[in-house]
C-alpha cells in the first residue's frame, strides 16, 4: 500500500496548495461556526499536511487515520510545534473520542464507507465526537454527476525532493443499484534511481446531493448549511451536474 510509504503519498499529492485549503478552512470557521473554535479534527488525516498552519493560526489539530505509517510520520514531521499533534489511529467507520471537537473535515473525497449502515456509523461517531454549534466540512465527498465522466484523462506525474512520482486513476461502476464504485490507483515510484510500484484498488459507495439532503434532514443532531462547488463561497452549487470539487458544510445543534 502506499500509505505504507508516506513519504512517497506526500509527493504524489504535492501539487496541492496547502496554504490556500487552509486559508478557506480558516475562512469558513469564521463565516459559519457559531461558537470559538479551539480543536480542529482531521478524519482521514495521513501526514496531517494542514496542521503546521493552522497550529500558526491558534487552533488545536486533531487527527484520525487507519494507518499507523502515516500517523508516526505526521508526529515526526510536526515534532516541533508548541501543541503536539493528537493522533488517532481508528477506523472511521465507528470510533470515540476523548476531547471535544469543535470544527472537523475530511479532504479528497476520503469518506470511504462502503454501505448506508456505515455512512450512519460514521456520523453517529462524528456527532459523538462534535460539540454543538461546530461544523463538519466534506470535501469532495458528495457525488455530484457521473464518476465515471472524469476517466479519461486521469495521469499526472509530479517530483519532489529528488522522487518521482506518477499517478493514474480510474474509477469502475461496480453496482450501480448501489452506487458502488472501485477507485483503481497505480503509482510507480522512481525514488532516485530505485523503483516501486503500487497497485491499489479501493471501494466506495458515491452518496448522491438529494440522498445527503434527506439523510441530514432525517437526523435530529445535524443541519446542512450550503455547499459550494471550486472551493467558492460566491458560487453555491444549484442543480449543478459538472461540479469540480464540491465542498459540502452541515452544522452539530444538538
Amino acid at each position: 500500500m502506499l500509505y505504507d510509504y508516506p513519504e512517497y503519498y506526500e509527493t504524489a499529492f504535492s501539487f496541492r496548495n496547502i496554504e490556500e485549503e487552509t486559508k478557506f478552512l480558516h475562512q469558513c470557521i469564521k463565516q459559519f461556526s457559531k461558537i470559538n473554535v479551539t480543536n480542529i479534527f482531521e478524519i482521514a488525516c495521513g501526514n496531517a499536511p494542514h496542521a503546521g498552519l493552522l497550529t500558526e493560526l491558534g487552533y488545536k489539530y486533531h487527527g484520525l487515520d487507519l494507518n499507523r505509517n502515516m500517523l508516526d510520520y505526521a508526529a515526526y514531521k510536526w515534532k516541533d510545534l508548541p501543541n503536539k499533534l493528537q493522533l488517532l489511529e481508528a477506523n472511521m467507520i465507528d470510533f470515540s473520542y476523548p476531547e471535544k471537537i469543535d470544527f472537523a473535515y475530511v479532504m479528497l473525497g476520503s469518506l470511504y464507507l462502503n454501505s448506508f449502515d456505515e455512512i450512519k456509523s460514521h456520523f453517529d461517531s462524528m456527532s459523538r465526537m462534535l460539540n454543538v454549534g461546530s461544523l463538519y466540512f466534506l470535501d469532495w465527498c458528495i457525488q455530484f454527476g457521473d464518476p465515471l465522466a472524469h476517466n479519461g484523462n486521469n495521469r499526472f506525474t509530479i517530483e519532489k525532493d529528488g522522487i518521482e512520482v506518477e499517478s493514474e486513476f480510474q474509477i469502475k461502476l461496480l453496482d450501480k443499484a448501489n452506487q458502488m464504485y472501485e477507485e483503481i490507483w497505480t503509482i510507480n515510484v522512481n525514488d532516485r534511481g530505485r523503483h516501486k510500484q503500487f497497485n491499489m484498488i479501493e471501494r466506495n459507495k458515491a452518496i448522491l446531493p438529494e440522498q445527503f439532503l434527506h439523510f441530514i434532514k432525517e437526523r435530529d443532531d445535524f443541519e446542512f448549511v450550503g455547499w459550494w462547488k471550486d472551493w467558492d463561497f460566491n458560487h453555491p452549487i444549484e442543480n449543478e451536474h459538472d461540479v469540480t470539487r464540491p465542498v459540502a458544510l452541515i452544522r452539530k445543534v444538538k
